[in-house]
């Protein structure tokens, strides 16, 4: 008997129900593609955040939702960069899905930029599947670590190691 094995970090499907989850906590503005495709990388490996550098406030923070360091956890994780590059191209699958089902704000999608429609806050609301500490993560993620560099990508991209180049 052959088995497969499921990766969420590599599943399109998954890739949108993630998305949803960190569009949910981003302002009216919504979030850049590279920071929200940032945002689902953590978010489908929570253990990477431990390599990002934070601010000691935000390290508090992150110490509270209990995440377990990429050693000590029973998968092991490959270098988060290299994570990253392999799975922009689902995401990108996954983005343009969410634009064909109108998740996403087509106006702000031409500027590069990702915000939900009304059909997918309530799809959230009434179909997707998150549990109350994914949420705590993602909010953790947009709020505290998105907001690292704000003004500026660079210093998301130093502290994370995480680099998308444009298209």
């Amino acid at each position: 008997m052959a088995h497969r094995i499921w990766y969420p970090q590599l599943d399109a499907f998954d890739c949108i129900r993630r998305m949803v989850a960190i569009l949910s906590f981003a302002d009216d503005e919504g979030l850049s593609m590279e920071r929200a495709q940032m945002a689902d990388l953590f978010l489908s490996s929570p253990p990477l955040l431990h390599s990002v550098t934070m601010p000691m406030q935000v390290r508090s923070n992150f110490r509270e939702l209990g995440i377990a360091r990429p050693e000590k956890s029973f998968l092991s994780y490959p270098a988060a960069p290299l994570l990253f590059h392999k799975m922009e191209p689902v995401q990108r699958r996954a983005i343009r899905a969410m634009v064909g089902k109108n998740l996403i704000d087509l106006r702000l999608y031409e500027k590069r930029a990702l915000s939900l429609t009304d059909d997918a806050r309530s799809l959230l609301d009434t179909r997707l599947k998150h549990s109350v500490a994914e949420l705590k993560l993602a909010q953790f993620i947009v709020s505290d670590i998105l907001a690292i560099g704000e003004d500026n990508i660079e210093e998301l991209r130093k502290r994370t190691g995480l680099r998308r180049l444009a298209a």
